[in-house]
């Protein structure tokens, strides 16, 4: 049912946008490296219509790690914000050969989420990790597109002197993901501790 709701939601959503004069598509391509060798991309298409952006995100990572294990992982997520709100989202993430996926749609009584492991509503206005969008970027939880859980956050940020650039650090319990942005909020870069070992960094490309 969750299924049928969400892709009816965001083909909708998408055809509307699309349909519309007014919409703007956005394109933003990040090389990724782990430590200094480059080991896939990422891309984000967003398409904003006043306070409406739909947004597809598609990553693809092939490494070995220390020279040792091969890491494949790829990851395609289809998301609808409203207003700075989460409203929609289906997600698809393969990593060595299993996949996950992750719907979330908006009904009277919140953003309804099926995961693996099961469904659960969140009541309120659903942030996620909208790296494309720093102003969003607030509140205490940030939901995970990949696993579908609403993951505990703390988000500080500081403006270099220098170089006006914003330094955004969103703090988890396990990890921190730094980000940077332009003195106009364009975003330009993402680095991290990877669990597995080694630096994630992505590279604005376009």
């Amino acid at each position: 049912m969750i299924r049928s709701l969400i892709t009816l939601f965001l083909s909708l959503s998408v055809g509307q946008a699309v349909a519309s004069e007014s919409g703007n598509l956005r394109v933003l391509d990040f090389d990724v490296f782990l430590n200094d060798r480059e080991v896939g991309k990422h891309r984000f298409e967003l398409l904003e219509q006043g306070e409406s952006v739909a947004v597809s995100s598609t990553m693809s990572l092939d490494f070995k790690l220390f020279n040792i294990k091969r890491v494949k992982y790829k990851h395609q997520a289809n998301e609808i914000w409203q207003a700075g709100c989460l409203v929609g989202l289906q997600s698809e993430t393969e990593r060595q050969g299993k996949t996950v996926a992750v719907e979330a749609v908006s009904d009277q009584s919140g953003l309804v989420i099926q995961r693996p492991k099961g469904l659960e509503t969140i009541t309120g206005c659903v942030r996620g990790f909208s790296y494309w969008n720093p102003q969003w970027l607030e509140g205490e939880n940030l939901l995970n597109a990949e696993t579908g859980i609403n993951s505990p956050v703390e988000i500080s940020s500081d403006v270099s002197e220098q170089d006006n650039i914003t330094h955004i650090k969103i703090a988890l319990a396990k990890v921190d993901i730094d980000l940077q942005y332009s003195a106009a909020g364009e975003w330009l870069s993402l680095q991290t501790e990877l669990l597995i070992g080694g630096t994630l960094r992505y590279k604005r490309v376009l």
